[in-house]
């Protein structure tokens, strides 16, 4: 049922039931004005008639019918109304309506209601039905009474009962129901008329605004509502076309965002794929099509199914089953195919992921061709520098004469030797760790097992800078699986890298406590840990420089680090033996006031 019937049935609705009030209302108005009316004419007649009576009627003791119906009969001629004389005792002597026998066959009048009230209130009126005429009628009874002296009221000698037929209201009533009745059906049908004609003037403009969102929904957006009128459908109708103005606005910025963003795909170096909660490929530019060698047909089609690769398996359930982002690096294929980093980030609360992945092929095997040729080149260089340090030792311990200049070149000699031959050794060993062909000897230790070591390595120094080492280490603290040679590596580089940039009289501190960290980034999974930390009060590493600290070779100040004689490897070599036992490493340093460097153990 369209906006148009509705209207024109609830208006026509609202027609009948205003014309059956009116109906209803009209006929109780009229029968209300009839009934006054009637109710005046029979006061008035009543009291002629009583007036008549009183100068007629004979006393009491004198009544007979032959002298009192005539009187009766006579009044009745000249009005409408029945008159009836009834006495004290209910005898009716006289009524318009009947005479002779019958006029004496008639009830006791005297327990009639009327004429009850006339006895107790002075008058009485009664709307019954008459058994000896079988009309309904209206009552109205008067006492009289006969002054029998000048002086007094008189004595009630009867009762005066005057009726007029009810059969002219009801008549009058039926007329006048029957003429509204007929005014109904004409107003109903220019009601009808008139709600058709009105109807269709207001949903008009609907049906046009009706026609345009259909048409807006069917995907023609420069479709809009023509506007008539400045009513509240006129300013519908602006709002709709300011609407659909907007929508067309937002619709061409979101198609030139996708285009924008379908070219960037499409030409970026790394591959995007859209997978939802099922893994169903959703999307997947040209590069992940071509790195993971999809279908044509690959939309919906599951990604473990198409390409199985299960080590991008486990990465999605990481990934959904911690709702963070999860990272991994993967090999594609087989292992002659490439290795990728590919990164799951969940959108839509789980609902969807995005898969990155980045083409690492050339990265990982520049590193490894870097590593090899660090390693080949400090494996060789190892023989040469011990026979260079071998032979500068034998020079140095002869004891054939030479001058005081030949013995401070051989010292020299001796020393660069001594120092290449670390920087050999570091470099293998930092490469070692890097490659991850070190395997690791973890025993469970408390951290105050490293206490006397590194006094050992470290008193001569600390007396001849006059420094002083802090042990802050609690006893209660729990053992930690490490490599005690490697994490000694670790502190014993710390400690180094503190006493050479901590002026003479400064102060190293090491302490330890257990803390805890999230397990995941961004996860509500924390896992316990054991923070230790190398404090110094040196002269502290300026803020640009602080993220590369850990960096092969970086020197924040080369010139003392060249007069301390460091390689530059060793924070670097700290870092990797951290990264192999899943620890983590960082700084906090404030020039001029000294730095802390952090080491954090899972337990």
């Amino acid at each position: 049922m369209n906006i148009r019937t509705q209207l024109t049935l609830r208006y026509i609705g609202i027609v009948l039931l205003v014309l059956f009030a009116m109906y209803l209302y009209l006929g109780e108005m009229l029968k209300d004005s009839m009934s006054t009316r009637i109710t005046s004419e029979l006061e008035i007649q009543a009291g002629l008639t009583r007036e008549f009576l009183i100068e007629k009627l004979p006393t009491k003791d004198n009544f007979t019918y032959d002298a009192i119906d005539p009187l009766v009969d006579r009044l009745g001629k000249t009005g409408k109304a029945r008159v009836t004389f009834i006495d004290l005792e209910g005898v009716v002597w006289g009524d318009t309506e009947r005479d002779g026998q019958a006029l004496r066959a008639m009830d006791n009048h005297l327990k009639r209601p009327e004429v009850q009230d006339a006895l107790q209130f002075g008058s009485g009126i009664r709307d019954r039905y008459s058994d000896t005429t079988q009309t309904e009628f209206r009552y109205y009874a008067m006492p009289i009474y006969k002054q029998t002296s000048q002086n007094g009221k008189g004595t009630l000698i009867g009762i005066c009962r005057l009726a007029l037929p009810m059969e002219a209201v009801n008549t009058a009533i039926g007329n006048l129901r029957q003429i509204v009745l007929f005014a109904s059906v004409a107003g109903l049908i220019l009601a009808i008329l008139f709600s058709i004609f009105s109807t269709k003037i207001i949903t008009k403009p609907i049906e046009k605004l009706t026609q345009m969102t259909q048409s807006l929904a069917d995907g023609k957006i420069d479709s809009r509502v023509p506007v008539d009128s400045k009513n509240e459908l006129g300013q519908l109708s602006r709002n709709f076309n300011l609407m659909a103005d907007r929508v067309q606005e937002q619709i061409d910025k979101i198609s030139e965002e996708h285009r924008r963003l379908e070219t960037i795909l499409t030409d970026m170096g790394e591959g995007v794929l859209l997978v939802n909660g099922a893994s169903e490929i959703t999307y997947a530019n040209p590069m992940a099509i071509s790195m993971l060698s999809l279908p044509n047909a690959y939309v919906g089609k599951a990604l473990i199914e198409i390409n199985r690769i299960p080590e991008l398996h486990t990465l999605m359930q990481t990934a959904e089953q911690t709702e963070t982002v999860a990272f991994a690096e993967i090999r594609l294929g087989n292992l002659t195919e490439p290795e990728a980093e590919v990164t799951v980030v969940p959108v839509s609360t789980g609902e969807e992921y995005v898969i990155v992945i980045h083409d690492v092929t050339k990265e990982r095997q520049l590193e490894r061709i870097r590593a090899d040729f660090v390693a080949n080149v400090s494996h060789e260089l190892r023989t040469p520098l011990t026979t260079i340090q071998g032979y500068a030792e034998t020079l140095l311990n002869e004891d054939s004469p030479r001058s005081k200049t030949s013995e401070q070149f051989i010292v020299k000699i001796l020393n660069h030797s001594s120092r290449l031959s670390r920087l050999v050794s570091e470099l293998l060993e930092l490469s070692r760790l890097e490659s991850g062909d070190v395997e690791l000897k973890r025993i469970p230790c408390h951290l105050n097992t490293f206490h006397e070591p590194i006094l050992e390595v470290f008193e001569p120094i600390l007396e001849e800078s006059e420094l002083v080492l802090k042990w802050e280490m609690s006893e209660n603290l729990p053992e930690v699986s490490v490599d005690q040679q490697l994490f000694m590596q670790v502190l014993v580089n710390l400690i180094d890298n503190a006493i050479k940039y901590t002026p003479d009289g400064g102060t190293i501190t090491v302490s330890a406590e257990i803390s805890t960290s999230e397990a995941f980034e961004g996860a509500n999974i924390t896992s316990e840990e054991i923070s230790m930390h190398v404090e110094d009060t040196g002269i502290g590493i300026p803020l640009e420089s602080q993220p590369r600290v850990f960096e092969r070779f970086y020197r924040v100040d080369k010139g003392r680090a060249r007069e301390m004689g460091g390689t530059g490897l060793g924070l670097a070599i700290a870092k990797h033996i951290v990264l192999r036992h899943n620890g983590r490493i960082w700084l906090e340093s404030t020039l001029g006031e000294g730095s802390v460097f952090h080491v954090a153990i899972p337990l």
